[in-house]
């Protein structure tokens, strides 16, 4: 039941008791007539008609439905048209006005908001042990440019693969790679090394020996050249990318890449370049 109906019934209960009381009080201790009695039962009915009429007019109501209960530490806001008076306007339990209202969030009890910002790794892929013959060779196709890292220092560097069959024969995108090739290798230098091969998105685990042969940067690639690069004699040039201070090419090998045993064209696995593409692998 809504206040504004509990009020109405306690001032109608109330005034009819006071009739009551006054009208035994004029029949018990004096003689009025009749007619001094209705006059007096009239104006008493009418007194309570109007307390109840002003009371209706000052707390207007929707209608005569039952009224939702209204939880502690809650604000209800009534439509324009439908107002309350001031103290019945504001149902909160921890008092204030409308100017108290909190626009914060609401959270639920317990609840925290960090203020530190929320900081995102980078996203690496991970490291693919791919065999050369049925995946690495498709991926990293001759004409293409990879980024290469080299595990032990986290040196970076651009190649380019230009020729090779068993494995990748690679060359310097520009001076600046030549010069950090040379950064890690100390020189020019057949010692093979674990890498990571990065191109189009994947990771690809490699091994790589850091001394350019059977190049010379000064004549046309493919054309027979004298003073091929680590005394490869004169031949054809294997020696693309002019100008970036390299003559010739470097191998990268992968999972089951072969070279050519010295002195002989037969191919054949080289135990070190496949014991670095198994450290490569399980790097992070």
């Amino acid at each position: 039941m809504s206040m504004n109906k509990v009020k109405k019934i306690i001032l109608s209960s109330s005034l009819l008791i006071s009739t009551v009381i006054l009208t035994s009080l004029v029949k018990m201790e004096s003689n009025m007539d009749f007619n001094i009695y209705d006059r007096f039962m009239n104006s008493a009915i009418s007194s309570t008609i109007e307390e109840q009429s002003t009371l209706e007019n000052s707390i207007p109501v929707k209608d005569n439905s039952v009224e939702d209960q209204i939880p502690k530490g809650t604000k209800k806001i009534e439509p324009s048209g439908n107002t309350y008076n001031e103290e019945e306007r504001i149902a909160f339990s921890r008092g204030g006005n409308m100017d108290d209202i909190d626009e914060s969030p609401i959270l639920p009890k317990g609840a925290t908001i960090s203020t530190e910002k929320m900081i995102q790794k980078p996203f690496k892929p991970k490291i693919e042990n791919l065999d050369w013959w049925g995946e690495a060779q498709y991926l990293y196709p001759i004409g293409s440019v990879a980024e290469i890292e080299d595990i032990y220092t986290g040196k970076t560097f651009k190649m380019k693969r230009t020729f090779g069959t068993n494995h990748a024969d690679v060359e310097a995108l520009t001076s600046n790679d030549t010069e950090v090739i040379k950064s890690i290798w100390g020189g020019f230098s057949w010692e093979r090394r674990p890498i990571i091969v990065k191109i189009n998105g994947r990771r690809i685990a490699a091994s790589m020996a850091g001394m350019p042969h059977a190049g010379n940067d000064a004549y046309p690639a493919l054309s027979q050249a004298p003073d091929l690069s680590d005394g490869y004699g004169t031949g054809q040039n294997l020696d693309v990318v002019k100008g970036n201070n390299m003559d010739g090419v470097c191998d990268i090998h992968f999972l089951n890449s072969t070279r050519h045993e010295d002195g002989s064209v037969e191919a054949v696995s080289d135990p070190e370049h496949q014991e670095n593409i198994e450290i490569a692998s399980k790097s992070k």
